[in-house]
């Protein structure tokens, strides 16, 4: 099937989201991978996962997690369409293991999830089982690789994953192939896939194992700047994004946002493992041009920035630096409160830092924005 990745810009949320499933020919894409399984409906397994880990304040969150309105829209299109097991998953992160509370249950609830019997809601971490993922190395030969997967994920007979539109100073934008990289259960994520493993490696690895058979991305709000993806900084674009192909839809992201896609590393190793270094060809549905910029400000990270961090957050004293103003100002303790003394004591030591470093010029300079 060709490549086709729809943008649709409009005024009214839902009715241009409605436009985006027929441009990308969504349902074809479902019909066709269930004809193929030879199950019954019933059986059929779908699995979407949304970006909602990044929740850790109420205030703002339509701009850093994926609106909960659109997932469930799909999730009812979807039942319409004679499907009936639908699952959302996620996955925990390293936050919940110094905060309570920061679990996808508590998560989805505070976003607005209410799944009324149309679908489940799974915690991928609540899950987890060994496994031997397959790849490629640098020669081309096949490898094994030891880690974890949610059984959920693994399971799927179709995947989504439907990520927000957002700034990420690893990578410049945070889009679908980085949002697979949440189904990976396992909480220690900073210390497992960055520091002792490369994030664009095992994510690509995790593609290649679990294909993706459809992508959204939600830039109704995005977010932009430095942490666009965790502090939340409104850009109102009123564009939606979608594809058969999750490379491809974020290509055409990348684009919109004035970047060159071809300099991701988040996309550079999802096509080494899925296309042999080949990037794929696509059509664009829809809004054939429209720039973020020509929306309204939209600020990037500076390619300085993500070569800096890539280097730097081999040490974890380099997250600790670069998380202390979400840290600081923007967590809401009431409802994720520190799980214990110590972790009261590292958030007490953070705002003294953070109170500090902010005196300084060069700190406050990442967090600047245009207007």
């Amino acid at each position: 099937m060709q490549n086709i990745v729809g943008v649709t810009r409009g005024t009214e949320k839902v009715s241009s989201f409605k436009t985006l499933l027929d441009l990308t020919k969504f349902d074809e894409v479902l019909l066709q991978a269930w004809g193929s399984s030879q199950k019954d409906k019933s059986e059929f397994k779908v699995v979407i996962k949304p970006n909602m880990m990044v929740f850790i304040n109420p205030k703002g969150h339509e701009a850093t997690v994926t609106d909960k309105e659109l997932v469930e829209y799909l999730v009812d299109h979807i039942l319409r369409l004679g499907f009936s097991d639908i699952l959302v998953c996620e996955a925990q992160n390293d936050v919940g293991r110094m905060l309570k509370n920061h679990n996808v249950k508590f998560v989805a609830e505070k976003i607005g999830y209410e799944p009324k019997g149309r679908y489940k809601i799974v915690d991928l971490t609540h899950e987890s089982f060994p496994f031997k993922y397959v790849y490629k190395d640098e020669k081309g030969k096949t490898r094994k690789w030891k880690d974890r997967a949610g059984k959920t994920w693994q399971e799927a007979d179709f995947r989504i994953t439907f990520a927000k539109c957002k700034s990420h100073e690893s990578d410049w934008m945070t889009l679908g192939v980085k949002n697979v990289y949440g189904c990976f259960p396992r909480t220690d994520k900073v210390c497992k896939y960055h520091i002792r493993n490369e994030i664009f490696d095992v994510t690509a690895r995790l593609l290649l194992n679990f294909p993706v058979h459809f992508s959204f991305v939600d830039a109704w709000i995005g977010s932009d700047g430095f942490q666009g993806y965790k502090i939340a900084r409104p850009r109102e674009l009123k564009m939606l994004f979608g594809g058969n192909n999750v490379v491809a839809v974020d290509m055409e992201v990348f684009k919109r946002a004035g970047l060159d896609p071809q300099k991701s590393k988040f996309l550079k190793k999802a096509v080494d493992q899925l296309y042999d270094g080949d990037y794929p060809q696509y059509v664009v549905k829809g809004d054939e041009g429209t720039q973020f910029s020509q929306l309204g400000p939209w600020e990037n990270i500076s390619d300085k920035i993500v070569e800096s961090i890539d280097v730097l957050e081999e040490v974890y004293i380099a997250w600790a630096f670069v998380n202390l103003k979400p840290a600081a100002e923007v967590i809401d303790y009431n409802l994720f409160p520190p799980k214990n003394i110590f972790c009261r004591f590292g958030v007490w030591i953070t705002k003294r830092i953070y109170s500090i470093f902010k005196l300084f010029r060069f700190f406050n300079k990442l967090y600047q924005r245009r207007k």
